[in-house]
C-alpha cells in the first residue's frame, strides 16, 4: 500500500510517500546427504545372495582381529557393508515406468555418451540414430511384454477368482 502526503513544507515540489510492504523470506534448504540406494532385488537370486554373504563373512572376520574404539569400528563396518554392496549389488537404477528394464537402462547411457559427441562428425551423428533407434526399439519391446504380463495376471488373478 502507498499513500502520498502533499503540501509538506520543504521547499520542493516533491511529494512525501509512505509505503507498507510485506517481505516473505524462504529459509536457505539445506543439501540432502547423498544416499546410496542399492539393488536389492538382486538378493532374492541366491547365487548373488550367497556370493554377498562370503564377501561380508570374508571382510568381517578381518575386522574382528583389530582392537580399536567403537568409533573406527562403526566406521569400518559401514565402510565394509557399502563396499561389499557396491561390488555385489551395484547401485539402484531409478525408473519411473515400471517396463523399462536394465537393459534399456543402459542402451540409454550408452545414447547419452553418443548423444555429447554427435555433432563432432558425421559418423558420431549415425551412431548416435543408430544407439536412439534401439532405445525406442526396446522400449517399444519392453512395454508391450509389460502390459502382455499384467494382462496375464490379471486374467490368472479373474479365473481364481482373486
Amino acid at each position: 500500500m502507498t499513500r502520498t502526503y502533499p503540501g509538506a513544507d520543504i521547499g520542493s515540489d516533491h511529494d512525501l510517500v509512505l509505503a507498507t510492504f510485506k517481505l516473505k523470506l524462504n529459509s536457505k534448504r539445506k543439501a540432502k546427504s547423498p544416499r546410496i540406494h542399492f539393488d536389492l532385488e538382486k538378493l532374492k537370486d541366491p547365487n548373488i545372495s550367497e556370493t554377498f554373504r562370503a564377501q561380508i563373512g570374508g571382510k568381517f572376520a578381518a575386522l574382528t582381529l583389530i582392537d580399536n574404539d567403537v568409533d573406527t569400528m562403526a566406521n569400518s563396518l559401514k565402510e565394509v557393508l557399502v563396499s561389499t554392496a557396491e561390488e555385489v549389488l551395484g547401485r539402484k537404477r531409478r525408473t519411473i515406468q515400471p517396463w523399462v528394464t536394465n537393459e534399456v537402462l543402459d542402451l540409454c547411457d550408452k545414447r547419452r555418451e553418443l548423444r555429447k559427441r554427435k555433432f563432432g562428425s558425421n559418423v558420431a551423428m549415425e551412431n548416435y540414430q543408430v544407439a536412439n533407434k534401439e532405445v525406442r526399439k526396446k522400449m517399444k519391446e519392453a512395454k508391450e511384454k509389460w502390459i502382455d504380463d499384467q494382462c496375464v495376471a490379471v486374467e490368472q488373478g479373474m479365473s481364481s477368482g482373486k
